[in-house]
């Protein structure tokens, strides 16, 4: 080997070490100006600077809201607030909520009904209410600058409306303005309104399924907050890089099993709550029929069969089966990446149970340097 060589090989190890110390100082540098901008947004959006001042909420308290009646009509009170939400076993995240649930608790009434909500807002924001797929007076619609205008911090809006059509629907944020709607969806506000047409009859197992996407940070932070940094538009080269999925507010391992029994007639609401993200959701085992589309009736000799219904954001699909084929199948986005960062449950026969794993799904997120940001995903 000439000395040439050896004197130039020398060289490029001095060059590329140098550069890799400049790389590790601007690194150091940005993530120290990060630290602190991330404060600063938890302040903005939150109203504390760490999210261990946030009050704790679990799945344990998931539950759906009852109204009070009066003079025939449904009343029903929705509070926004920051939270940090457990979606997993020890795992938790920065997030706002109605009534302290993620997703916020679902509203069940039957077509005819006449609703009443007071929407109380307790975040450090302006929002509003969408009731998505709902035939509401255009006055109620909760879009801000178009029909009305944004719920201030610490007030109150109330929203009227007769529950029409029949079907799985859902509310949402539509933000404060044109331009946040995104941010605020991805912070965790949305939550099921069910529409039962008169007369109803329950099959014997239902369930709704809410998708939602999140963008995890380290030590539960969620990068939502820091979304806004650009003269009010949404940091659109953000909003992509999702690494929690989950269903109900929960990621697998944790998310909770829909229990059946042999010969049980099943229905599942799936509502996609996701502000840009399309989840292709596959059950093993079985075939169903996809029998609403937004929430509307598909006639029976158009119902499709299937095992794989894609939900894009803002849809929702009933999909019905009779349980015939026992055991214990995995429910999944079929999107691998959003199932393995949580997006899977499990449809659980009575009498089976699935064997234990030492895979802790979506809790590996927060465990490898750099997979919180996952671009390109």
């Amino acid at each position: 080997m000439s000395k040439r060589f050896l004197f130039f090989a020398s060289g490029l190890l001095v060059a590329v070490a140098v550069t890799a110390g400049i790389l590790t100082l601007r690194n150091n540098d940005n993530s120290s100006m990060l630290r602190s901008s991330d404060k600063a947004a938890l302040q903005s959006m939150m109203g504390v600077n760490s999210n261990n001042q946030l009050p704790l909420k679990t799945a344990s308290g998931q539950k759906a809201m009852q109204p009070t009646i009066k003079d025939g009509v449904k009343e029903f009170t929705l509070t926004a607030e920051p939270v940090r939400w457990e979606y997993s076993k020890g795992k938790t995240i920065a997030a706002w909520a109605y009534n302290g649930q993620v997703p916020g608790p679902e509203i069940r009434v039957t077509e005819g009904d006449k609703v009443r909500i007071k929407f109380n807002n307790m975040l450090p924001k302006g929002t509003t209410t969408h009731w998505h797929g709902l035939d509401v007076p255009n006055s109620m619609d909760g879009v801000p600058g178009v029909t009305q205008e944004a719920v201030k911090a610490g007030e109150s809006f109330t929203y009227e409306f007769t529950a029409a059509p029949a079907g799985t629907r859902f509310y949402h944020t539509h933000g404060s303005k044109m331009g946040d709607e995104a941010q605020q969806s991805d912070m965790g506000l949305s939550g099921a309104f069910i529409v039962e047409p008169k007369g109803y009859q329950k099959p014997d197992k239902e369930y709704t399924v809410m998708l939602d996407d999140w963008r995890l940070g380290k030590d539960g932070f969620n990068r939502a907050v820091t979304d806004m940094n650009m003269d009010g538009m949404d940091n659109m080269a953000m909003n992509m890089d999702y690494n929690l999925f989950t269903m109900n507010g929960l990621a697998f391992p944790d998310s909770r099993n829909l229990d059946v029994k042999q010969g049980d007639r099943v229905r599942i609401r799936l509502i996609n709550a996701s502000a840009s993200t399309t989840h292709p959701m596959h059950l093993h085992g079985q075939q169903f029929k996809i029998t609403a589309t937004d929430g509307n009736p598909v006639p029976e000799a158009a119902q499709l069969t299937r095992n794989v219904v894609t939900l894009n954001p803002g849809e929702t699909y009933d999909i019905e089966l009779t349980a015939t084929n026992p055991g214990v199948w995995a429910f999944h986005c079929h999107e691998l990446h959003h199932a393995g960062a949580g997006m899977m449950t499990l449809l659980k026969y009575e009498g089976f149970n699935a064997p234990a794993s030492s895979s802790s799904g979506s809790q590996d997120v927060q465990n490898m340097d750099g997979m919180e940001d996952m671009e390109g995903m």
